[in-house]
Parts: structure tokens; C-alpha cells; sequence
């Protein structure tokens, strides 16, 4: 690699062959293992040290700093504990990480089922995803990302605030197959209470309605937080990327929609839509519909 640099007796060398030696002790052999490799980023001009070899590492999407509470702020992350291990339970990083690249397309396609590795130091952690929460500064326009991850392998410890993190995908989860059912109800404040319930939001003259049709003015897809099987909403459309495409179902009726925003309140989950198959219909109160990605 042309940007890759290791470390000899305490020198920055260049390449697959020495340049120099220390002059404190010349006849000293090739260090043919480093402990440290030393990497230039051309994205921001800084060198990056680490006990890694850069082949380890040359899957990251990009590098950011901690912080110890609140929510994260453009190139920023943190977990739920402030340490990095068995009790990482969640794992919060900014759309835009610290060379000020957005990182939303990248981040929006890991799915339940992916599998991430944080770069900390000499530290290489791997977590499973159980979960996504995406968090928006505006309809549309995603802040920052919430993971839920389940720890499987690597160091453990605890970090400070200013730490840098670089994040890498070991795998991809493959397209999630898998339904969510739920049934329409009459209002509103049924969604919140009714598990399984939902509702369509449909625009009427520049105002929002809620109702038990679909069709092209239908703008958002309103849920109760979990399905009628005990499904989490959250969970389920943790998978989902912005632009992707869904469909809807009710019997021998069903639409196709693109997703264009997705986020919870509490009891209730909102998903933005665009139809795109432009079918029509409308469901009884009770009637059960299906979402499939």
C-alpha cells in the first residue's frame, strides 16, 4: 500500500523495505513484525496508529469521536455505558463522522442480523445488530443512528470522551423476508392503545387525516408498536433503508410504497411512504393487513 508506513526501532518507514535505522542501533535485524503500523488517512491528513494491520481495518466506513452522554453530535458516538463489551447494549453514532463525510446510506443499509466492528485503539470488538432506531433532525433528514447489538467477540473495556472509533461492517445481513401484521382501527388514540393497530395518514387539502384508506395522497403508515404476533415494530423496521420498497397487503388487495422516514413515539410507530404501485383500497375496522419488506 502506498500510504502504509511501520514502525522500525522508533522511525517512520515507508513500504515493503527499510529506508533507515536507528542510529542508536544500526546493525539491529528487519523488524519483520511490527507492533504498530502507522497509516496516513487522506481524507483529513492525520496518521492513525494501531497494532492492527491495515488488511484488518481496510473495511471501515469511517472514524468517530466519543462522547460519554447525550445524543450525538456530527462526528461523534458513544454505547449505552460508556465501555465497549458484554454490556454494550446500544451503540449511538452520528450520520456524519469526524472527516465530516455523511455516512447515512452506508448506515441506513446495515440491518437486523448485521454484524459490526468497532475499531477503538488497539481494541477490535464485534457486535451483532438486534435493532435500529434512527433518530431525524428534520422529516427525512436522519441524525444520528441508535443500534441495539448483542456482543460476540474481542476486547473489553471502558473509553473517555474524545476516543476514535472506526467503524467497520464484518457482514451484512442478508434482504429481510419476514412480515408484520397488524389490523385497522378507528382513530387515532387506537393505534396508541390497540396492539396491532393501525392506520393509514392520508393529505386532504393540506391537512393530515387518518383513515382506513390507501391510496396515492396516503403520506405516512401509523402503527402500534408491536404487531399482532408480539413483533416489535422498532425491531422490524430497524431493517428498513430509506428508499426502500414495501408492500402492503389485505387480502387479494395490496399496494407497493418506497419508504421515505421511519421512527417511534412511544406506543406508536410512523412510516413514511410513497406509493408507487398506485392501487387503491380501503379495509374494514378489524381487518387485518400485512407489510413485508
Amino acid at each position: 500500500m502506498a500510504n502504509e508506513f511501520k514502525v522500525r526501532n522508533g522511525l517512520i518507514v515507508t513500504g515493503s523495505e527499510y529506508v533507515s535505522e536507528s542510529i542508536f542501533a544500526p546493525n539491529l535485524p528487519p523488524e519483520t513484525t511490527p507492533a504498530y503500523y502507522v497509516t496516513w488517512r487522506q481524507s483529513d491528513g492525520r496518521f492513525e496508529v494501531s497494532q492492527l494491520t491495515p488488511g484488518n481495518t481496510a473495511n471501515t466506513i469511517g472514524c468517530w469521536d466519543s462522547v460519554t452522554s447525550g445524543d450525538p453530535t456530527a462526528g461523534e458516538w458513544r454505547t449505552n455505558d460508556n465501555s465497549v463489551g458484554s454490556g454494550t447494549t446500544e451503540v449511538w453514532i452520528n450520520v456524519v463522522d469526524n472527516a465530516a463525510n455523511n455516512q447515512n446510506n452506508t448506515l441506513a443499509s446495515l440491518a437486523v442480523g448485521s454484524v459490526i466492528t468497532l475499531y477503538v485503539g488497539s481494541n477490535t470488538t464485534s457486535f451483532e445488530i438486534t435493532g435500529i432506531k434512527i433518530y431525524y433532525s428534520a422529516p427525512g433528514v436522519p441524525d444520528y443512528y441508535k443500534f441495539n447489538v448483542t456482543y460476540l467477540s474481542g476486547n473489553q473495556y471502558s473509553y473517555l470522551a474524545g476516543a476514535e472509533m472506526c467503524l467497520g461492517i464484518a457482514a451484512a445481513a442478508p434482504t429481510n423476508q419476514n412480515c408484520v401484521t397488524y389490523k385497522g382501527v378507528t382513530s387515532k388514540a387506537l393505534i396508541d392503545s390497540t396492539t396491532g393497530g393501525g392506520m393509514f395518514i392520508n393529505t386532504s387539502g393540506g391537512t393530515s387525516v387518518w383513515s382506513l384508506t390507501t391510496n396515492s395522497t396516503t403520506e405516512y403508515i401509523n402503527v402500534n408498536d408491536t404487531d399482532l404476533n408480539g413483533v416489535s415494530t422498532k425491531n422490524f423496521f430497524g431493517g428498513v433503508a430509506l428508499g426502500q420498497t414495501i408492500t402492503l397487503a389485505s387480502g387479494t388487495n395490496s399496494a407497493t410504497y418506497t419508504v421515505t422516514y421511519a421512527n417511534g413515539s412511544g406506543t406508536n410507530y410512523l412510516i413514511g411512504v410513497k406509493m408507487t404501485s398506485n392501487s387503491n383500497f380501503t379495509l374494514t375496522s378489524g381487518t387485518s393487513f400485512t407489510i413485508c419488506i
